[in-house]
Formats: C-alpha cells, structure tokens, sequence
C-alpha cells in the first residue's frame, strides 16, 4: 500500500456545517449490526458545497433528507467519502440506515468484537468504520444512543452519557433496549458502546457539591476481585481534581470497562472509559507495586480528560498534546502528590530520556506539533505524551504554582464545550496568571517553539570565579544539532552548592545562544562554588558542564535536591560502563564510586529505602545508547553486567545486612513497603550477578511467594544467569499463572528475554503457544519486545534477530498496523549503530520497505529510510 497522502496543519479548515444532534439506533444481531443515525445538521455562513461525510466498511440501505427518500444518483461515494448535495437547506434533519459487521473487524477500530464482547474504539478515526460522520474532532454534537440486543448473549449495553430508560421488548421478549444520553456536545472519536456477558463491581462518590454519582467497573465474569484497587483509584482522582483544579465531574455515571484486545492503554470516552484489561484488574497477588502505582495512574489519566480533553476538546490532530500533554502533567503530578514527588520526578525524567530523548534521536522525530503527518496513529508517541507534559511542566515553573492553576482554570471557563488549540490554552493560561498578579518575564511566542520545534535542545554551562569579589558568572549557551536557528525559553533552576556558602536556588531563564548569569554575594577567597543545575529537571534538554568528577561526587553526598544527587550519580555511573565498554576500564573512578556507594548504603539505609534503591541503580542500557556516538550493544551489554558483578561483589556484605531489615517491611500492602521490595529486587540482582550461589535457592522459593512484585523481582534476578534455578523458576512461574491471560503475558515476555544460543527458535515456539493469542496486542508486544531486550539475540552480529523482527512485524502489518508501525520503530537509529549491525539493520528495513506495507507501517519505514 502507498503511503497516505499528507494531512497539513496550514491546510486547515473550519468545518463548514453543525452538527448539534445525533441519535444513533443500533441493533445488534447475530452476523450484522444496524445503525439507524440521524442528525440535525445546520449549514455555516451559507456555505454552498456538498455534504461530506466520511465512512469505512458500511453498507448504506438509505438515506432521507427532511423524511424524503433519496434516489441512489440523489448521493455518490467516492473513496470512502459519501456527497451529499444539500443546497436547498440551511438546516435539515438526515437520516441513513446502514449496516456493519463488527464480527470481521479485525483492526481494533470502530465498532469490533473481543472475547464475545463488543467494543469501540474511535480515537483518532474508528468512528467512520461505524456511522458515515466527518470524524474529526472541531465537530461536537450531543448524542443519544439507544442500544437493542439479545438479552442472553448482550446482558450489558453500554454507551456514553446518563443512562436514560431500560426495558424488554414487547414485540420480541428474547431481546431489550437501553437508552443513553450524554447532555454534553463530545466529538466523534469520544463515542463509545459496549455490548457484552459482563459483570459490574459498583461504588459511588459524593462531589464537593453533595452530588452521588454512580461508579461502575464492568469486567467478565471471575474478574470482579481485581477491580476494587481500580475503584479506590478513581475515588482518589475524583477527589485531587476537586481540591487541586476545582474540577468536579458533571455527569451521573461513570463507568470503565476491562477489554482484553485493545491497543492503547485506555480511553477517556465521555462517561464510559474503555480499558486494556491489564491497566483495570490488579491487587498485590497479581500486579506488581510498579503495576498498580500505574493503574492508579492511567485510571486518573483517563478521568481527568473529562475536563482536559473531553469538555475541552482538540480543534484538530495537530494539537494532540494539548489534551495529552496537560493531562500526562496532570496525572504525574497527581501521582507525585499521593506518594512521592522525588521518585515520581526521577521515574519520570528515566523514562523521557530512554524513550522520548531516543525517539527525538532519530529519522522518526518530530515536533510536538508537528506540520504535516500522514496516519495521524503514529504521532501517539511520547514526544506528544511526555515531551508535551515536559512543556506544561515549564509553564508551571515560570508562572509558579497559584497563578499556574488560575490559568488552567481561565482556559476551562473559556474554552468549555469546545474545540481548541494550543495558542488558546497559552493565551488563556498567561491570562489568567495576570488576572492573579503574575508579570510574566519570558517572550510568550518564543516559548511556543517548544511545540513546533523538533529535537532535544543541548545546554553548556561554564563557570567563571572571581574569589576576590565573590562573584560568580555563568557562561550558558544552547544549541538544537543544528537543526533550529531560533532559540528556546530554557528554565533553568540552579543552585550554589558548598560546605561554607549556604543553598541558594535560583530560576535562570536562557532565551538566547548565549547568555551569561552573575550570582554575587558568595563567600570571597573561597575555591569555585559547586553548582547544582536543573534542579528538579526543569527542562526537557540535555546538558553538560564544566564539574568536575569530584564535584559530582560532591553533590551526590551533599545536593539537598533529591533529583540533582540522583542525575549526579547517574553522571558517574555512565563514564564508568563507558570506560568498561571501550574495554579501558577506568579502575581508580570504579574503585572511588564502590566507596561512595558504601558510604551511600551506610548513610541512606535508616531513612528512604526508594530513594536509596534509585541512588544505587544503573542507567539503562536505552540511556547507555545515547552517549555513544556509533552504539555498540554488545559492549554496553557487557559493561552494564560485569559492573553490578563488580558491585555484588564489593558490596556484598552491606547488601546481605541490609536483607532482614527489609524482608521484615516487605509484607505490608501496598503503598506501604514499596521501598523494601525494590531494594530487595536490586540486591537479589547484584548478589546473583556477583556470583553468589548462595541466594540463589532464597531467590527462587520467592517465586512462589504471595506477593507479585517479589515473584517477578526474583524472576528478573535470575533472568541473565543460566542455573538450575532459573529453569525451575520459570516452570512454576508458568504452572501458577497459565489460566491468567494477563500474567501469562508476562512469561511469554520473560521467556522471550532470556539469553540462550536458541533465543529466536524458542521465541518462535511462543508465537506458536497454544496459549498464546495473537490478536491481543499485549501478548504481541511482550514476545517481540522481550526479544528485542535480549540484547544478544536481536543483536547478534549476524543480523539473524533483526531479520527475525522484521518478518514478525510483517506478520503483525496485516491484521494490527497500529501495533506494526510501532514495532518498526525499533530500527529507527539504523544509521547510530557500528558495523555490522548498522548494516544488517538497515537489510531488514529494506526488506520491510519492499513488501505490501499498511499505510501505518509504510510511512514509519519511509521515515527511517529518509
């Protein structure tokens, strides 16, 4: 297939006609589907030109204008556009009866069938495959849904909005109707309907004004135990967006539901979200401590659209991350407020720097808001998620915390019930900060760059003292690889770290190339001040500086920002594997950081166990990539596990002290002993990996333990040593969990990892699993992506485990090209990799190009060939 034609942000057009109301008839019936839509439609500005609508696998069996019959030549469809001549009207009532068969649907969009139930999913564009529409989001209409099945196969039917009646049918007592209606105008891509055998776990919560609403969480039957982390979840975010923004939800009803075959995570349709299966139902038994801080996260996600996203909606695709920018800070801050603004803060930055700062690395990067796309599905990606919320964040820092929030607020009041741009919630934002006495001191168009511009800014920073006058410069300069010749807005929080100059924090604004900063007042005839900078990550770049080793170290022991002394560390850790993997291993800077972390363990271990975890974790080998100039995985590989071997050793014995303590904290339910098993984790990680036998046999009887995260954590351990022990662990991972679809993603993910000579016949053998099913998008990601994790199979200098991928993804192209083009981008930094893996990557993107590619896939593929 050919790649789409490109959709263009300059071409932009209102839609030239309303649509203020919809009601939908659908019928439900063994091998088809009846939709009976109507619309009140109203022409903009005497607009002359046809109707068009948009439509995908819908046969039309008529359609009426003001209750008259049109003829077939009344109307034409031209490549899934359906033209409509409405001269005569200004405002008129359409209605077309159609048919769908969501049977056969096997793209997970619109209107489809998983595990016997029936779903929708209409974001970016599924509505079209249910109803002819515009499908596109500046058109919001208030939609009525009545739904009509067979009672015993579709007990449950579900749709958007308060439900309004329910009742058997007289004329035929084998099936019934329910009534939706959602008195807010959504647009299309929010509609969404459930028919199915499910069961519902209810609750209700009270709204700061004495409102009950109704909560619902509709799973298949047995599932019902694994939903109440899920209630109390949306109970906690109900809450925050109360107390924090002053949000309170508008609706009677709000109900999730748990779908196994969906490809995103979740979905904020209005009133009635839609969820992958793994993000609703988890307890400690099932769900590790990482999973259900997760779940409690995407449940607020979802929930806090109703205003970011769903009252307020997205004019077109190009401002994606206004919805999805602003409720990714949302819910971040959300999660940092509830447990602890520090982690939250470093899990976050971990994750935009091996994910979105790698994405931004490569031929598939692109602009927040970017110019043109061609399958708006492949710009769901973390430079819109993460790097967009990286930007609200921004705004939160220059403008402060109170006149932040009255900006959020100013823009719900102005915008709701709308669709809007990122200029609008800027604008409005900035006005009502002023409306609370804030002056602004950044250039407010310069700052949007960050939207339009593409790629990961570099900072530089150098120190110039003068000891004499106490006088402090600081040399600052940014660049984009050049890439940009305009400047960005960069808030830079710094700090004056020393033993004799008291912590002094400071916001720093670089709006030029260079720009140099004075601090006076320092203490005079002292030694060069140590600098703490970025402080909290307060942009989203990459930076260097003048400090030294020693100063990192320094800072490590003596920053009071948790952030800082982590990304100091950080900074160490990496010249050291990079030393390791150029096979010049520097032995005095490996011994010092041994010491350091010792003194660390001594010093943390009797206060914040999570925090000592993430002081005493490495880098990942995705962060490791980025410092290199031609990646060599083999080497960094290597590097990463003959240094925790190193560690293991040289720590041993304040690891095996450290064991008791936090074995005796671990079995407290979550939140509560987070610490104590993550820092279990890394210890069994680097005792094993230091050779120890020993722990082995304590490691393994933990697979077998009640608690997930200490089951997984003990998996992981043995993951990279092949023992015994591994063997048996895996074993009795699977005979536990076989029954459970979604843990057994999890050995079919661990088991496609595991380094072995075999690793891509065993990873075949999983594809073929009797258990493992091929239309759930999780089960596809976690054997192909643990298979691209096992650095030495996908690596393998005989390019076998990159053509391997290929040809999966291939496979995946034909039935899922949503979860195909994303996989793809596993190649997408061909170019960055040493020979000969450069090459033979770049063998296996041809041979991707060649094929019969979906639109999805092919315009992923000709990004990375470009």
């Amino acid at each position: 297939m050919k790649e789409k034609e490109k959709i263009k942000l300059s071409d932009y057009k209102a839609y030239p006609y309303e649509i203020n109301n919809i009601f939908l008839d659908i019928s439900i019936y063994e091998k088809y589907v009846k939709v009976v839509s109507e619309y009140i439609i109203k022409r903009k500005n005497n607009y002359k030109e046809p109707l068009v609508f948009i439509g995908i696998g819908i046969e039309i069996e008529s359609i009426e204008i003001e209750e008259r019959s049109l003829l077939r030549g009344d109307y034409r469809i031209v490549n899934n556009n359906l033209i409509i001549d409405t001269q005569e009207f200004n405002s008129f009532k359409l209605k077309i009866i159609s048919t769908i068969n969501p049977y056969t649907n096997k793209s997970l969009e619109g209107l489809y069938e998983s595990n016997n139930i029936l779903t929708t999913q209409c974001e970016a564009e599924g509505f079209r495959r249910i109803i002819f529409h515009p499908d596109r989001p500046d058109v919001l209409s208030k939609y009525k849904v009545r739904i009509e099945a067979d009672w015993r196969k579709y007990p449950t039917l579900l749709s958007n909005g308060n439900r309004i009646s329910a009742k058997r049918l007289i004329e035929d007592t084998s099936r019934h109707e329910v009534i939706w209606e959602d008195p807010y105008p959504k647009p299309s891509y929010l509609f969404a309907m459930v028919a199915g055998n499910l069961t519902c776990k209810n609750d209700f919560y009270f709204t700061k004004s004495a409102r009950k609403i109704s909560l619902g969480i509709y799973v298949e039957p047995g599932d019902e135990e694994y939903t109440l982390h899920a209630l109390n979840s949306l109970k906690k975010a109900m809450k925050w967006d109360e107390d924090v923004y002053g949000f309170e939800y508008d609706l009677d009803l709000y109900n999730i539901v748990a779908i196994r075959h969906f490809n995103m995570g979740a979905m904020e349709n209005k009133g009635l979200n839609i969820f992958n299966s793994k993000l609703v139902l988890a307890d400690s038994k099932i769900a590790t401590d990482y999973e259900l801080e997760r779940v409690e996260s995407v449940i607020a996600h979802e929930y806090f659209h109703n205003w970011t996203g769903n009252r307020i909606t997205c004019r077109d695709w190009f401002q994606l991350s206004l919805k999805e920018g602003l409720t990714v800070y949302r819910d971040q801050s959300f999660t940092a407020d509830l447990h602890s603004l520090a982690i939250k803060r470093i899990e976050d930055v971990s994750f935009l720097r091996s994910h979105q700062f790698l994405e931004d690395s490569g031929p598939t990067s692109h602009a927040v808001k970017p110019n043109e796309y061609s399958s708006i599905d492949n710009f769901y990606t973390t430079t819109i998620y993460e790097k967009g919320a990286e930007i609200i964040r921004m705004l939160f820092i220059l403008l402060g915390r109170e006149c932040f929030i009255s900006g959020v607020k100013n823009y719900a009041r102005k915008f709701d019930g709308l669709a809007a741009t990122t200029e609008d919630f800027i604008s409005a934002l900035i006005d009502g900060a002023i409306k609370s006495g804030h002056k602004t001191n950044f250039d407010i168009s310069q700052f949007q760059l960050w939207y339009y511009q593409s790629g990961t800014p570099s900072v530089s920073i150098d120190r110039e003292w003068d000891s004499k006058k106490g006088l402090l410069k600081l040399i600052m300069r940014q660049n984009n690889n050049n890439l940009i010749k305009k400047p960005m807005v960069i808030p830079i929080q710094v700090s004056v770290v020393s033993q004799r100059f008291p912590v002094r924090e400071s916001l720093l604004i670089l709006d030029k190339e260079e720009k140099v900063f004075e601090i006076t007042g320092l203490e005079k005839n002292r030694e060069k001040p140590v600098m703490s900078y970025f402080r909290d990550f307060s942009a989203p770049v990459k930076w260097n500086s003048d400090l030294t080793d020693d100063e990192l170290f320094y800072l490590v022991e003596k920053d009071t920002n948790p952030f800082a002394r982590w990304d100091s560390i950080q900074s160490l850790f990496k010249k050291v594997l990079l030393f390791r993997s150029s096979d010049k291993p520097n032995k005095k800077l490996e011994e010092d950081l041994i010491d350091l972390l010792d003194r660390i363990i001594s010093k943390e271990s009797s206060r914040d166990l999570n925090f000592l975890t993430t002081l005493l974790t490495l880098p990942s080998i995705s962060d490791l990539e980025l410092t290199q100039d031609r990646i060599d995985p083999l080497s960094l590989y290597n590097s990463y596990y003959s240094f925790s071997e190193l560690m293991g050793q040289s720590l041993s014995s304040r690891l095996f002290n450290l064991l008791p303590i936090c074995y005796k904290g671990s079995f407290s339910d979550w939140p509560n002993g987070v610490g104590e098993r993550k820092l279990i984790a890394l210890i069994w990680k680097l005792l094993i990996s230091s050779g120890n036998k020993d722990i082995r046999l304590e490691v393994l009887q933990a697979t077998q333990g009640k608690s997930m995260t200490l089951s997984l954590s003990a998996l992981n351990s043995l993951l990279p040593v092949c023992c015994v022990e591994r063997d048996q662990a895996m074993h009795n991972f699977f005979c536990r969990w076989k029954d459970n679809p979604i843990i057994l993603d999890t050995w079919f993910r661990l088991e496609a990892s595991l380094p072995r000579e075999n690793a891509i016949e065993i990873t075949e053998k999983l594809l073929k699993h009797s258990l493992f099913d091929p239309l759930a998008p999780n089960s596809i990601r976690s054997i192909l992506g643990g298979f691209v994790k096992n650095t030495k199979a996908f690596h393998s200098l005989d390019g076998k485990g990159y053509q391997f991928i290929a040809e999966q993804i291939l496979l995946v192209d034909t039935s899922n090209p949503i979860t195909a083009s994303r996989l793809v981008k596993v190649f997408s930094r061909w170019r960055n990799y040493i020979e000969p893996n450069s090459h033979n990557m770049l063998k296996s993107i041809e041979f991707l190009s060649q094929k019969d590619l979906s639109a999805n896939t092919r315009e992923v593929v000709s990004n990375i060939l470009t």
